[in-house]
């Protein structure tokens, strides 16, 4: 068998990852956890907006929506779990609400959709190889869920996490970049993936109340961050569950190969 042997260009995009995760965890030290637009440039981090809308020109470039025809809504009785928002006393317990009822959802869909277990596979948070995804001090983050695609097929990964901050379009939380570029960098130490250069990250952040999902990928020279508008959960919204659920259960796609990034 023949070795495998990285790239100098691939070398060099995983060394500036690195480097810029060393960036955005001084953020942590000076108590930055909500990031303007001032320091997401000097950090080469640039935030562009998304839509889930499969036919916006806006959509997503590395992920597809799975929609199929006569797709059950996500009622309490089709998911068999209520949305009681009564009992929460804590800002931090909102994210993981929304969370359990939308992996609850996830479950009852893939049973009912074998199909898409072909596709993608989950571990332990714990087994991949991403480093540290959780802050455990205020303001709390961590992430619920991981799945990759099976079989080691393509770099793309899907992550669940919550935040315990309220964010607006106009910043970006250290917790979601600080996620995604160690999910990046886990992915492209891989051997497998040694004639991939970008490791695409759909991240569905769970920002207490107002949850929105990001398609991140870094092009060699800067970490693309493209975010929905929040999505209002403070009360059980069938429609962008069933957005989020069909966004977290489609294909992966787009080129990730060496011809893909600014060299």
């Amino acid at each position: 068998m023949e070795p495998v042997t990285e790239s100098r260009n691939r070398y060099n995009l995983r060394r500036a990852l690195t480097l810029m995760e060393r960036d955005i965890k001084a953020l942590e030290e000076t108590d930055t956890h909500v990031l303007d637009q001032a320091v997401l440039k000097r950090c080469r981090v640039r935030a562009l907006p998304l839509s889930l809308d499969a036919d916006d020109s806006l959509t997503a470039k590395y992920f597809t929506s799975f929609a199929p025809e006569n797709m059950p809504a996500p009622t309490p009785g089709y998911v068999d779990r209520e949305y009681n928002t009564d009992g929460l006393t804590l800002s931090s317990e909102r994210g993981r609400l929304i969370y359990l009822y939308l992996q609850s959802y996830v479950r009852k869909l893939m049973m009912d959709f074998p199909e898409v277990q072909r596709t993608w596979s989950s571990n332990q948070i714990g087994d991949y190889n991403f480093g540290n995804l959780y802050r455990t001090l205020e303001p709390e983050f961590g992430t619920l869920s991981i799945i990759h695609v099976a079989n080691s097929h393509k770099p793309h990964i899907k992550c669940i996490m919550h935040n315990d901050l309220d964010v607006d379009d106009g910043h970006l939380l250290y917790g979601e970049i600080m996620t995604v570029i160690r999910i990046m960098l886990g992915q492209l130490k891989q051997k497998v993936f040694v004639n991939h250069m970008i490791a695409p990250v759909l991240l569905f952040s769970m920002n207490r109340w107002h949850p929105r999902a990001i398609e991140a990928y870094f092009d060699g020279q800067e970490l693309l961050i493209r975010r929905t508008k929040p999505y209002d959960f403070t009360f059980l919204n069938a429609a962008g569950l069933t957005t989020f659920a069909q966004w977290f259960l489609g294909d992966p796609i787009g080129d990730t190969s060496r011809g893909a990034v600014r060299t």
